[in-house]
């Protein structure tokens, strides 16, 4: 039952008719109603970490089959930062307190083993407990209601903001990394990425990836960061958006980036069956290898021809609960591989003071 609830909440979550909540920021401050804020997170302390490299965490659970598909990475080893997508739901608070027993459990439990721990294959992964909005702030129109809301989303704003300034501070010099994120976390990443990283040359030319997922992104609102069009590409970003056969979300047209999980390009062509590696399913095992069909279209990706057992269960309209999961171990294979080419996107721009090495 408890499962069922959970299930039910993410596809709720999954709408996301969102404001432009990237394009407004406010005062990091919270006022009148907001208060009191749950307890500001001190990321000196491991507790206020999700995902830690001394914290046996969800994204360290073991996936039986992934070595087996993706191999071992052969490069040195990448930290991802992970931004975590909406856990809290219900409350009398607008901001999730991340000392909640149940939340932590959430965040565990669900997106820490289902979609971060894709990125462990390369290196620890990363993540902070940040006090992220209320799932109703999505949804409100009332003005009042609406000018809180924004004010919510910014205070989980900034606690990202502060967990990536320690994350990079405890780095060894010159340390690569890359960024994932999904849903409400993306919003925050999108943020991250126009204030801080892309800001800073040294950062920019450090972030060997985004992945951006589950969340609208417009091909030019990165400061000039690419799309990544190719398999082997790295300095870019990659996004998806998955949708049934015949259902368009509010939010789609050419200017929204998209890119193929399967084919790693953006052209429109349906990948191929034989192609998609599989899903990870609730036990951690694989299955559904060559289950249906992806193709982009329109700044959103589209899940067709199910094969019938598939379609007789899994025909939804929205597959946003199921992002990473989908297509997790193509991620997990493209992921190896596209680290260790390491082929920079042609089209990126070249910070000043960038100076090119031998292998570059």
């Amino acid at each position: 039952m408890r499962s069922l609830a959970f299930f039910s909440f993410w596809l709720l979550a999954s709408s996301l008719s969102a404001q432009d909540w990237a394009e407004k920021p406010v005062a990091s401050e919270p006022q009148g109603a907001l208060y009191p804020m749950p307890t500001r997170p001190d990321y000196t302390r491991i507790d206020a970490w999700a995902a830690h490299p001394e914290v046996v965490d969800g994204s360290d659970r073991r996936i039986a089959a992934a070595d087996r598909v993706s191999g071992t990475f052969a490069g040195a080893g990448i930290p991802t930062f992970f931004v975590y997508p909406t856990h809290y739901e219900v409350g009398p608070k607008w901001n999730a307190d991340i000392y909640d027993a149940t939340y932590r459990q959430q965040v565990d439990e669900g997106t820490l083993a289902n979609q971060a721990a894709v990125f462990n294959g390369i290196g620890h992964v990363w993540a902070p407990h940040y006090r992220q909005m209320k799932l109703d702030g999505y949804y409100t129109r009332d003005s009042a209601q609406l000018a809180l809301a924004y004010v919510a989303f910014d205070s989980a704003y900034q606690d990202v903001r502060r967990a990536f300034l320690r994350f990079v501070e405890l780095q060894p010099a010159g340390q690569t990394f890359v960024l994932a994120s999904h849903s409400q976390g993306t919003d925050h990443a999108k943020r991250l990425l126009k204030e801080v990283i892309l800001t800073n040359p040294d950062l920019r030319e450090r972030m060997k990836l985004a992945y951006l997922v589950g969340n609208v992104v417009e091909l030019k609102e990165l400061n000039g960061l690419p799309l990544c069009t190719e398999p082997d590409q790295t300095h870019c970003f990659l996004n998806w958006r998955t949708y049934g056969q015949d259902y368009y979300p509010e939010k789609y047209g050419d200017r929204f980036a998209v890119v193929n999980p399967i084919t790693w390009k953006a052209d429109g062509q349906p990948a191929r069956r034989r192609d998609h590696l599989g899903a990870l399913l609730p036990n951690g095992r694989r299955g559904f290898s060559g289950s249906f069909v992806l193709r982009t279209d329109q700044g959103t990706l589209r899940v067709e021809r199910l094969r019938p057992m598939l379609k007789l269960f899994y025909n939804w309209k929205n597959y946003h609960i199921a992002d990473y999961n989908l297509v997790w171990f193509n991620v997990r294979q493209n992921l190896h591989d596209r680290l260790t080419s390491g082929k920079p996107a042609a089209n990126r721009p070249v910070p000043k003071d960038f100076v090119p090495t031998a292998a570059e």
